[in-house]
């Protein structure tokens, strides 16, 4: 199955490219300390030489993180919109790891099919999608990318909509927001689109799509209020 249209970061987004870093870092619990921790999985399940695949590359947090800790790896970012990638690319020049760190603009489905990856991640990119087919399609693509054993990690907003405990976790990601200084107005931006633009599903069903796509032994690592993330192992 190929991709399906993510969320256009380009014509219609629902948060500015140019405060995407500044907005992700306030309003997700833990979101440095969670990129240490997919680079402290990494480190852990990949040998010094590997071949890594970021789905949903954005602005480029993982490929700094993952590229300037281990000199050896290559990888590759993979973002649809043209301007979460020329942000990715100012960071990765800087930071000097073009030789290692390329980008991609498109979709899993329009990458060579020769080249599978020794681990790819996926972080804050399915709850974009509707639950209708186009979660599944973007993890079994992501599938047909990885080498068989190899480790794919995926983070995303997770819960069940319309339910007490979700709710009570919004209110509580609401005054979580407010304490760290979050304007009023940007704090009701948020909870509007997570109402009417984002599609978090419970931990179940995202186990159970990670199962269908050809993932399996998926394990939890990362919890902050309605945020979410699992390691899997390709079958």
């Amino acid at each position: 199955m190929t991709d399906t249209k993510l969320v256009d970061f380009d014509t219609n987004s629902p948060i500015p490219t140019s405060e995407y870093d500044r907005m992700a870092q306030l309003s997700i619990p833990g979101y440095e300390a969670l990129h240490q921790m997919v680079l402290a999985i990494l480190r852990f399940k990949l040998p010094k030489i590997a071949n890594l695949l970021i789905v949903g590359a954005g602005s480029g947090m993982e490929l700094v993180t993952l590229g300037k800790e281990n000199l050896q790896w290559q990888l590759l970012g993979l973002d649809p919109s043209a301007n979460m990638l020329a942000i990715a690319r100012k960071k990765i020049e800087q930071q000097g790891l073009s030789e290692r760190v390329k980008l991609f603009q498109g979709y899993t489905h329009e990458l060579p099919e020769t080249t599978l990856y020794d681990a790819v991640t996926c972080i804050l990119v399915m709850h974009f999608l509707p639950d209708d087919g186009r979660k599944l399609a973007l993890l079994e693509s992501i599938a047909q990318k990885i080498k068989p054993a190899a480790n794919f990690i995926l983070v995303d907003m997770f819960g069940e909509k319309n339910t007490a405990l979700f709710e009570q976790l919004v209110s509580i990601w609401r005054l979580y927001s407010q304490e760290i200084g979050l304007s009023a107005e940007i704090i009701e931006q948020r909870e509007q689109s997570v109402r009417e633009s984002i599609y978090p599903i419970p931990e179940a069903r995202v186990l159970e799509l990670l199962q269908q796509a050809g993932f399996g032994n998926a394990m939890r690592f990362y919890t902050g209020l309605i945020f979410g993330g699992w390691i899997a192992t390709k079958n």
